[in-house]
């Protein structure tokens, strides 16, 4: 994998294909690797970067002390450096949260939002007994062996039907996580965004699996509703992992639609 550094930060990238940019931020307890499937599908059509977050894959730990501010100002740039302007930025769960962030502080850097997922933060999102039922739940991660949680997790994460083997490359990500990482992350996962959402004016799909088990239809709306420009797009039978075709086509298209508003301004 190449790799920048960013802010101090040396983070690891995957980087493939031509075209419109279409940036991925993966979610918690993966890396880069979780888009395997889109890499193969997608980058004839995109030109498709990936990251490995601070924490995770290739990169190096998330600093101590870092905040909700670091992780924006990391992700511009990282942008900034490998020189893409104004692109389509897609984040998953966990990346929903950073790409928020990112386009909070930092709205001339981003042209578009793919939501997948997505929270206003667990403390936006999720009312106080499941925030606290969350909390728990990532904590109990740290300490314990990734046998006695993998299951779990990966039942909430993935629908009936969904594809086995994507499932095992999730489990197979899970092995390579770090406890560290989850500690660090509790403090932004578990921000309550809603306040900043009116000014974020970055035009934004939200995209749900209509069966998601962790991200409710509600916040959803809510989030939606908050943004100045933002739509939701459901898939059925899918759920927080919600891959595949219809993700796919709202992936080229808003990164073409980025490409095509930043070329015409140019």
């Amino acid at each position: 994998m190449a790799a920048i550094v960013a802010d101090g930060i040396r983070i690891a990238y995957r980087r493939e294909g031509r075209g419109a940019p279409l940036v991925l931020l993966h979610g918690a307890f993966e890396d880069s690797r979780a888009w395997s499937d889109e890499f193969d599908r997608l980058t004839a059509s995109v030109d498709l970067i990936a990251w490995d977050a601070p924490g995770c894959g290739g990169s190096d730990d998330i600093p101590a002390g870092w905040t909700d501010r670091d992780w924006a100002d990391a992700a511009a740039s990282f942008l900034i450096a490998l020189g893409v302007t104004s692109p389509c930025v897609a984040g998953f769960s966990m990346g929903s949260v950073v790409a928020l962030l990112l386009a909070r502080d930092h709205p001339d850097v981003v042209g578009s939002l793919v939501l997948v997922g997505a929270y206003a933060g667990w403390g936006g999102s999720l009312d106080p007994e499941a925030l606290a039922q969350r909390t728990d739940a990532a904590r109990f991660t740290i300490d314990h062996p990734v046998e006695e949680w993998a299951d779990d997790f990966l039942d909430s994460v993935f629908a009936p039907g969904s594809m086995p083997q994507r499932r095992a490359r999730a489990r197979a990500l899970l092995d390579d996580w770090r406890p560290a990482t989850t500690a660090a992350l509790l403090e932004v996962m578990t921000l309550d965004l809603r306040p900043a959402l009116p000014s974020i004016r970055t035009p934004t799909v939200i995209v749900r699996g209509a069966q998601d088990a962790r991200s409710p239809r509600e916040a959803a709306l809510d989030v939606v509703a908050a943004l100045p420009d933002a739509r939701l797009i459901e898939i059925p039978d899918a759920g927080h992992d919600c891959t595949g075709p219809e993700l796919d086509a709202v992936l080229i298209a808003a990164a073409r639609s980025s490409h095509e508003q930043r070329s015409a301004g140019a």
